[in-house]
């Protein structure tokens, strides 16, 4: 069912139609007619902001002005959905750290083990990784944990690297870790400490940008959860096989529990663990 959401400047299907498809060679993303509206509205932000007349000035803007990838990054922030918590779907990050990990470290004990959270929006994520890895004592020693962690949306980055964070982002943490691992503010937020942030490597990368991947390392572990469900079938496979390059063999990778690569690719396995699933590189 479309949600009927209006906004201040009018538009055409055929309007929508042109920028869905331009978000979508940019990102991967697949807009559906369902979220029409929401989409329009947040898109309409942009086209505000550049005092632009219409949708259609600002399709054209998209298309042809050469310095459209900072319009694009700003686009992205706009319409990108940045909700998340700490300690999200849990049982996956207690695989990775009483069994995936402990394999790893005894297969490589002088390697560092690195780690990439794709799709880590405002960081609530590598920051859990991060936690429960120190709290194991895996951020020490020769086979220390690396955590690498991206996000499509600029803003959403920054936002992590700052690691300030409101109370709906704990609705999941014990208090024991908020204590442990950071600082109230004044205002009712918390700041992550330093040590939890040294680990961390955050930077701003658009999963379909085959090329700018050659710049990342081989990893250990992926974890890319609640994020393909947005991409249709094409780039979810571009995806896949992205992941597939940036991991060694035999390595993992983690997607979220409404999402599944079964009958969908050959390149990965489905292993059963005793918490959760992880799917294992070929």
């Amino acid at each position: 069912m479309q949600l009927q959401i209006t906004t201040q400047l009018s538009y055409t299907q055929e309007d929508f139609k042109l920028l869905r498809d331009a978000i979508y060679n940019y990102s991967g993303i697949f807009i559906s007619n369902d979220y029409q509206g929401i989409f329009m509205r947040r898109l309409e932000r942009r086209v505000l902001a550049l005092a632009m007349d219409s949708f259609q000035e600002y399709y054209y803007y998209l298309k042809y002005n050469q310095d459209n990838q900072e319009e694009y990054r700003k686009l992205m922030d706009a319409i990108t959905i940045k909700e998340t918590y700490f300690f999200r779907e849990v049982d996956q990050m207690k695989t990775m750290i009483n069994e995936v990990i402990p394999l790893i470290r005894r297969e490589k004990p002088n390697e560092t083990i690195k780690i990439w959270s794709a799709g880590c929006a405002t960081g609530e994520e590598p920051y859990t990784m991060a936690m429960l890895c120190i709290e194991k004592g895996y951020h020490v020693g020769p086979s220390r944990i690396e955590i690498f962690a991206n996000d499509i949306s600029q803003e959403a980055i920054q936002k992590a690297k700052q690691g300030i964070y409101k109370q709906t982002s704990f609705r999941s943490t014990d208090p024991m870790y908020l204590h442990r691992f950071f600082t109230p503010l004044e205002d009712g937020s918390y700041k992550i400490q330093d040590e939890v942030k040294e680990p961390l490597n955050f930077f701003c990368i658009n999963l379909l940008e085959k090329n700018r991947l050659t710049f990342l390392p081989i990893f250990d572990i992926i974890f890319c959860r609640n994020l393909i469900i947005y991409f249709d079938d094409e780039s979810k496979r571009k995806v896949i096989e992205n992941f597939y390059q940036k991991l060694h063999p035999k390595r993992y990778l983690f997607l979220g529990h409404s999402e599944s690569l079964i009958n969908f690719t050959h390149l990965f396995k489905l292993q059963h663990y005793q918490h959760s699933l992880a799917y294992q590189r070929a």
